[in-house]
């Protein structure tokens, strides 16, 4: 079944920002963002809760719960995006009405700890989600220009075709040859781990599985690699994409063993499993982001190194 998506959102359209998870570093970085987007031609709809602080989290989990769903329901925000992820977002979860949401989907845009949230959206809302920046990205003193072209791009409807690489800071690896087509679900590995056995679990049967990292030595993203496999969760994965695996190689630590490279990882628990596995587009923590649709068909083709989106993720009603 088709993911349920929102519509395009041009210049002129309105981003309401939630906090599901940390609060802003600063309140610069907050004004730098609403500026950034003012300077595309969007208006910006601070949501009540958005700049609560409360420990780690940005208010009480009723608090961000309400900011989200209110977001989702308001007629005057096209686009619902965080401010960034952090710890927390999981919390909202049984808090939110799914089914209202439903009713009025629109495009929403997070990544690390909001994986969970993109998770949720898909298995609850049947909603497709964008794997992208948070507004502190878009709020830094110099967002990476990759990052926004890539976003207002995406935000204009045009989501379907190749994810872009970044070729001046990365080289697209494949681990495992193939080409294969299906439904894109994932998030940041360490949050995703932490989706398993809810009831918003997302299904990998029949799925291109995404994941990144950030700050993980190379055995801690082969430890939830072999947790998955030991599940029996890649039994019936079509194929899997690794983003930017930021700041995770083993000359990052000093205390993490250092026999494997991430490579040699990634080859060691992926190559095997019989599926395409493609490595280093610019999908994650790093110094650029090219948006991701979650929740919609697309195909990994290993051999020519591309990710191509082939389902809408965003259309006119």
């Amino acid at each position: 079944m088709p993911a349920l998506v929102g519509r395009p959102a041009p210049p002129g359209s309105t981003i309401g920002v939630v906090t599901p998870g940390t609060p802003p570093e600063t309140r610069a970085e907050v004004e730098r963002g609403i500026a950034w987007w003012e300077s595309q031609g969007y208006r910006v709809k601070l949501m009540p809760g958005a700049l609560e602080r409360d420990d780690w989290h940005a208010g009480s989990p009723e608090v961000r719960a309400a900011d989200l769903q209110a977001a989702f329901a308001d007629p005057e925000v096209d686009v619902v995006q965080t401010m960034r992820g952090g710890y927390g977002s999981a919390q909202t979860i049984p808090l939110l009405d799914f089914e209202a949401i439903k009713e009025t989907p629109k495009a929403f845009f997070g990544l690390s700890d909001i994986t969970a949230l993109h998770a949720a959206l898909l298995a609850r809302a049947g909603l497709a989600t964008f794997y992208g920046p948070s507004l502190s990205m878009v709020g830094q003193p110099s967002p990476a220009s990759f990052t926004c072209e890539r976003l207002l791009q995406v935000l204009r409807g045009e989501t379907t075709g190749p994810v872009p690489e970044d070729s001046e800071r990365l080289t697209v690896v494949s681990i495992a040859g193939g080409k294969a087509t299906g439904r894109l679900v994932g998030g940041c590995l360490l949050d995703f781990i932490f989706t398993i056995g809810t009831p918003w679990e997302p299904d990998l049967d029949g799925a291109i599985f995404f994941f990144e990292d950030s700050g993980s030595a190379p055995i801690q993203i082969d430890r939830p690699l072999l947790y998955l496999d030991q599940l029996g969760k890649f039994d019936r994965v079509r194929g899997i994409v690794v983003g930017e695996l930021a700041g995770c190689e083993w000359d990052n630590f000093t205390t993490a063993p250092r026999s494997k490279t991430l490579e040699e990882v990634l080859t060691g628990r992926l190559a095997a499993l019989g599926v395409p596995v493609l490595y280093n587009l610019p999908l994650g923590h790093g110094a650029s982001l090219a948006t991701l649709p979650l929740g919609v068909q697309a195909t990994v083709d290993a051999d020519a190194k591309t990710l191509t989106i082939d389902e809408p993720a965003l259309a006119e009603s």
